[in-house]
């Protein structure tokens, strides 16, 4: 039956993504082979040709096009174990993914289940002591298998990145320095599954003694407004004092 699904679910998919001329699989993609020999009914050979894209460099959307493609595979040979990993590893990676419309309603329906439990996350834990920080990355929501590694990477002011791969990172600093941090989960082919901050939008700890000069910054505008409100008092106070002529006494009637 789920081999009847997927030649309707091949038809459709075929139709549309190879509608142009046929292309090598050498000009493919490692996950596009596997797609091809998925769409085929050569399943052996699309699980091969993923295990090997996943082995080699991925980005984030091909690692996840290979997930939904072991999917498929899984689903028509009724591997049911298997469907469930793979079903996992794809919401936990991108719960808002959606699988191609031709795909079975029942393989819809139980990634709708997976997703709805959540997607992966990673968290840096940040502590400074004795003029060092010490950051540390961890991956939660794992389902198992997906990510390989956790990246933490930290650097001061403007210096060069430190990274630390699957332990934690620790970096002098000074109260006066700027310290930049963020996160990686790595999953198959290096591709980031997860992440806390990046490299272009770090995690930031601006230095206290910054902080206290954006603090103090109002205070001081503020006392300099009213010294100068006060002087100006002082001076229209003087000016009308001195040019207020002298009281005198009422001399008393004259008469002839």
């Amino acid at each position: 039956m789920r081999r009847g699904c997927l030649a309707v679910f091949s038809f459709g998919v075929v139709a549309i993504a190879f509608a142009a001329p046929t292309t090598a699989h050498a000009q493919l993609s490692g996950v596009e082979v596997g797609w091809r020999r998925m769409l085929e009914a050569d399943f052996d050979g699309a699980l091969g040709a993923f295990d090997e894209a996943e082995r080699g460099t991925l980005t984030r959307g091909e690692l996840i096009r290979s997930l939904e493609g072991r999917a498929h595979v899984h689903f028509a040979l009724g591997a049911e174990e298997a469907l469930r990993a793979a079903l996992a590893r794809l919401a936990a990676i991108a719960p808002e993914h959606r699988l191609a419309p031709e795909s079975p309603p029942e393989l819809h329906a139980r990634f709708l289940d997976h997703a709805g439990r959540g997607g992966i996350t990673v968290v840096v834990s940040h502590e400074e002591h004795g003029g060092e920080a010490r950051l540390e990355a961890r991956a939660e929501g794992d389902p198992g298998g997906l990510v390989r590694h956790v990246v933490v990477a930290a650097r001061i002011d403007r210096a060069a990145w430190i990274e630390a791969e699957d332990e934690p990172l620790t970096i002098p600093v000074q109260p006066s320095q700027t310290l930049a941090w963020y996160g990686q989960a790595i999953g198959p082919g290096g591709a980031v599954v997860a992440n806390d901050g990046s490299r272009e939008a770090p995690r930031v700890r601006a230095s206290p003694s910054a902080a206290l000069e954006e603090d103090e910054t109002p205070w001081l505008f503020i006392g300099l407004a009213a010294g100068g409100v006060l002087i100006i008092a002082t001076v229209i106070t003087l000016v009308v004092v001195l040019a207020t002529p002298p009281s005198t006494q009422p001399s008393p009637p004259m008469f002839p």
